[in-house]
């Protein structure tokens, strides 16, 4: 099977604003339990989530020779205004693609990056485009930024990559992607039995598709990069994927919240520039919503090196 990578790498935040200084009567409520869950900041925006989107997405075209990218894969979570097709013509005119093909990818919640890299990874295999720009953005409308089943708080942000057949500098490999879904199970609140065993269950099934087709087990994975929730919740997800948690990598839990389905690209770039993740090291990714569940298993790699024109 032909080889797809992860190139340019980046991302867009809202603005850095402690969590005291949230004037969130429910945030507000929970506080202590966040602080001793690892959160201290929160990302917070005034501009819609095609700026966001675009913001990122402009500095990930780029890292990637002009006239690379031959489609987009846009996803979020949030209710477009007016309409998803509205939403994806204004981010293509504000980004210069005015006559690229696009999709719209949403219905995992958090985990929307797992469904959007697989779609945009089937288009490169199948040879019908060759190189596909990749974002998702959200932010908080309305009502609460508290998210009580992960133990964490919602940050405005985008995150963006090029997938393609060729990778243009550091970037990575992507390996493979497999997923689950189990969507009869209720509520936390409802059935904490049920949604607890489905996700387990879950989970081990998207690891377990993905270590099985690369003949690894999940020793073989320097980090697993998932979103920032609180920290019982990401030892939750280690266990239930077979991963000790002091592999679980999280460095900006603190510093930017939960962002959306972000999150792993962001921490991805965060782990390189940081010397974390390099060489040949591979993680594994965990993109998940309360009932849907993906494993994504990414290589490290140099890439070959491209200068763009300044």
């Amino acid at each position: 099977m032909a080889t797809v990578h992860l190139s340019g790498l980046d991302h867009e935040l809202g603005t850095r604003t402690p969590l005291a200084q949230v004037d969130e009567p429910t945030l507000r409520e929970q506080l202590q339990a966040l602080h001793e869950q690892g959160l201290r900041h929160c990302r917070v925006a005034d501009r819609p989530v095609v700026e966001l989107a675009a913001a990122s997405a402009r500095r990930t075209l780029a890292a990637v020779p002009p006239d690379t990218v031959d489609a987009v894969v846009f996803c979020s979570d949030n209710s477009p205004e007016p309409s998803p097709t509205a939403e994806i013509w204004d981010f293509l005119d504000a980004v210069g693609l005015p006559r690229t093909p696009a999709t719209f990818v949403s219905g995992a919640g958090c985990g929307n990056l797992g469904p959007a890299l697989n779609v945009a990874r089937g288009m490169v295999l199948t040879g019908d485009r060759s190189a596909v720009l990749v974002v998702t953005a959200d932010r908080v409308r309305e009502g609460t930024r508290y998210l009580a089943n992960g133990q964490t708080v919602m940050s405005d942000a985008a995150a963006s990559c090029v997938v393609g057949a060729e990778a243009f500098g550091a970037g990575f490999e992507l390996r493979a992607i497999a997923d689950s879904c189990r969507v009869d199970i209720g509520t936390v609140a409802d059935r904490p039995i049920l949604v607890a065993r489905a996700t387990t269950q879950g989970i081990r099934s998207a690891v377990r598709g993905v270590t099985e087709r690369l003949s690894l087990t999940t020793n073989d994975f320097r980090h697993l990069v998932t979103g920032n929730y609180g920290r019982s919740a990401l030892d939750f997800l280690a266990t239930s994927a077979g991963v000790p948690t002091d592999r679980v990598a999280a460095p900006l839990l603190a510093d930017a919240g939960h962002c959306f389905a972000g999150d792993p690209l962001i921490t991805l770039s965060s782990l390189v520039d940081t010397g974390q993740l390099g060489g040949d090291d591979q993680a594994l990714m965990l993109t998940v919503s309360p009932r849907s569940w993906s494993a994504i298993a990414v290589r490290h790699i140099r890439g070959q090196t491209w200068t763009p024109h300044r």
